[in-house]
């Protein structure tokens, strides 16, 4: 709250100059970075950790898991994902499953009391993680990729790999 009031004090002398636009006169000026020790404008609140929350709760809103996880893995899984781009999904499969659980055991190193439920949800989140880097984003092509998308925890992996065994799956044939 500020000491000054704009209004005029009845009975006070009126001598002092009128300011309309810009400062009174000898009343130093400080600038908002002075004032604050940082640049004008809004300040960007970033989560310690570097985490930044999903959209929604299912975590389909176009951000992915990956984004989430510190630089230090995320450069991790991108050394991973180049290794596996040039191979066939059946090989990507045995790999990422292994990945998966090595993911989770570095966690659990550093956190001796986790509960088994933890424990398969960081395999999960490991295994999605490296997927999402492996996903070109075109339709599901192979049943080993299929497989590999149903043990995603994204919705739109697991509808592209129905999508796709859908259309190739065994059809009973009509007896005429």
């Amino acid at each position: 709250m500020s000491d000054y009031d704009p209004r005029a004090i009845e009975g006070a002398s009126t001598d002092w100059p009128a300011v309309i636009d810009g400062p009174a006169p000898g009343v130093p000026i400080r600038t908002p970075a002075e004032l604050c020790g940082r640049a004008a404008g809004p300040v960007e609140i970033a989560a310690a950790n570097e985490n930044a929350p999903l959209a929604d709760d299912d975590g389909d809103s176009g951000s992915q898991l990956f984004d989430q996880l510190p630089r230090v893995i995320r450069e991790a899984v991108d050394e991973w994902a180049t290794k596996l781009m040039a191979q066939p999904w059946r090989f990507r499969r045995e790999v990422m499953t292994h990945f998966a659980k090595v993911f989770a055991d570095q966690f659990e190193a550093n956190i001796p009391d986790m509960t088994e439920e933890a424990y398969e949800g960081l395999r999960e989140i490991g295994f999605t993680c490296l997927l999402e880097r492996l996903d070109d984003g075109k339709p599901v092509a192979d049943l080993h990729q299929a497989r590999i998308y149903l043990d995603s925890v994204h919705d739109h992996h697991k509808l592209a790999a129905r999508v796709f065994l859908g259309r190739t799956g065994p059809r009973q044939l009509a007896l005429n």
